[in-house]
């Protein structure tokens, strides 16, 4: 039982436009490969003379025809006084990859949030003899504490540097110089 690539059917603007994001030069090669490959689809090609022409995995040609072709026909099929205009940023989405692809983060928000709270709490008062954080320490306190069930001192500190916060002043004893917030002067 063979299987029909779905067509793609584009308007002169339509193709204007993708010929277009191929000339730019602030597109990723990723992306451009894609457009080729609808391009190539509206011409007529199949799949596999697609994927000769341009050195590419059968299967990688017809997964970007069938999302190009579902997204096309969902926005076609959409009221036309709402749907949004085509354009460059429209074309990118629709060969974007989906949400969800690569690694997951470790921590929820929720867990950075808490830990970087933690760090405006006093050491002494999470039974370290001491009156200053140090990465590591946050970790062990964010572990005592159930926040997380592991983490590292690494960690602790990129969850620091990304978080907006105002450190107590015994915490900006023992963070590295990069991590401390300039003080700006308005004059």
């Amino acid at each position: 039982m063979s299987r029909t690539a779905p067509q793609i059917h584009l308007d002169s603007s339509q193709q204007e436009l993708l010929q277009k994001i191929l000339r730019k030069r602030s597109i990723p090669e990723f992306q451009k490969e894609r457009v080729q490959i609808v391009l190539a689809a509206s011409e007529g090609l199949q799949n596999k003379a697609i994927a000769t022409q341009h050195n590419l995995e059968e299967n990688r040609v017809g997964i970007w025809r069938k999302r190009w072709a579902e997204a096309q026909q969902q926005w076609q099929e959409s009221d036309a006084t709402l749907r949004p205009a085509m354009s460059e940023t429209l074309a990118l989405q629709w060969l974007a990859d989906k949400p969800g692809r690569g690694r997951k983060e470790d921590f929820t928000p929720e867990q950075r949030a808490k830990i970087a709270a933690l760090c405006q709490e006093s050491p002494e008062k999470h039974g370290f003899p001491v009156t200053h954080w140090s990465a590591g320490r946050l970790a062990q306190a964010a572990v005592q504490r159930g926040i997380v069930d592991t983490i590292s001192e690494r960690t602790v500190n990129r969850i620091l540097k990304k978080t907006t916060y105002r450190p107590t002043k015994a915490v900006v004893g023992s963070m590295p110089r990069s991590m401390i917030p300039k003080r700006r002067t308005v004059g």
